[in-house]
């Protein structure tokens, strides 16, 4: 175990990686997000979708009741101490609707798709790394599905990583995609709701309080996903510099970071969370958005490693994603 620093800093982190609820008011919420995401019921093997206990640590992390002790795992690996940019994140594609905002609804809509196609990026990374689980024969390789160390998600290159286990490339890239993925629905309006009792401003901009998942957040496509962003969706603009952002609606406006998630699909005390997380409702269907959007990544990651490999190889490469223990469960 080690002590983690999160990043970015305590003001605009997103939903937490760590779990240090005293100074930087997080609660491993993108673990537990990923958890509700994939965990298999109690003692139960894996059918296929869910992932094993092993393997769930290392994509999803792993934090203990001490404060900040823990793995960040492959959905953390954004908030690692070389963190990601706002491009990870989904930040900066703000805009509200009156005439002298000052960033264009277009202007919004590219720095979205900017983090779209870095998901995509990373996506992509997960199913290309794929091939290395089997071996020349097309079977599972015992080097490279091995979990008896922790697996390292140190690597940010833009191409392919195949150095060390396929089994730790494909959770790394899946993972960084997750997070990205887990992060809109808490920096942004789609699912959240304004405070009604105060005008909509920069301080308060409006809620979409959409119930389904974002269309344009599809992983797997190539589009521009100009046609499918509402008008009024904005994330916050992010910046260390504490007049950066002057004018515009901000991360620590919008988001709804912080919250305790229960491995039940419950949640703790609404108010150790965010202002915009305590207006009743918003941090839950925050994480809610979150989950159903992590679920759907990875079936059209299976989707993508079937169409790209074949029924029966990617059958067998599925099997060693999910299994503690691949080489004898599959």
């Amino acid at each position: 175990m080690v002590l983690l620093v999160a990043a970015p800093p305590v003001a605009t982190a997103p939903f937490g990686t760590v779990n240090e609820p005293v100074l930087l008011n997080q609660h491993n919420e993108h673990e537990m997000i990923t958890r509700l995401a994939f965990q298999c019921p109690d003692g139960q093997p894996s059918d296929g979708v869910c992932f094993e206990p092993a393997t769930l640590d290392q994509l999803a992390g792993t934090h203990s009741f001490l404060v900040g002790l823990g793995e960040n795992g492959a959905v953390g690996a954004p908030d690692s101490l070389l963190p990601e940019g706002p491009e990870a994140h989904c930040d900066d594609a703000d805009f509200l609707d009156v005439p002298e905002y000052p960033v264009a609804r277009w202007e919004a809509t590219a720095q979205l798709q900017t983090c779209v196609n870095h998901l995509r990026l990373r996506f992509e990374q997960s199913w290309q790394s794929a091939f290395r689980l089997l071996d020349n024969q097309g079977q599972i390789s015992n080097d490279m599905v091995g979990l008896e160390d922790d697996c390292p998600f140190d690597f940010e290159g833009a191409g392919v990583n195949t150095a060390g286990r396929a089994k730790c490339n494909v959770l790394e890239g899946f993972g960084r995609a997750l997070h990205g993925v887990q992060d809109f629905y808490s920096h942004s309006n789609w699912a959240d709701q304004a405070n009604a009792g105060e005008a909509i401003s920069v301080d308060n901009p409006p809620g979409l309080n959409m119930e389904a998942i974002a269309p344009f957040l599809d992983l797997s496509a190539s589009n521009n996903i100009s046609s499918q962003v509402p008008r009024q969706l904005t994330t916050g603009c992010f910046t260390l510099n504490p007049f950066g952002c002057r004018d515009r609606i901000t991360h620590s406006v919008l988001n709804k970071d912080h919250g305790i998630i229960n491995l039940n699909g419950t949640f703790g005390e609404v108010g150790q969370g965010t202002e915009r997380g305590k207006i009743p409702g918003n941090f839950q269907r925050a994480v809610f958005g979150a989950v159903q959007d992590s679920q759907r990544q990875w079936a059209l990651l299976r989707s993508r490693i079937m169409s790209q490999y074949g029924t029966e190889q990617g059958s067998l490469m599925i099997c060693a994603l999910v299994r503690d223990n691949p080489m004898v469960d599959c």
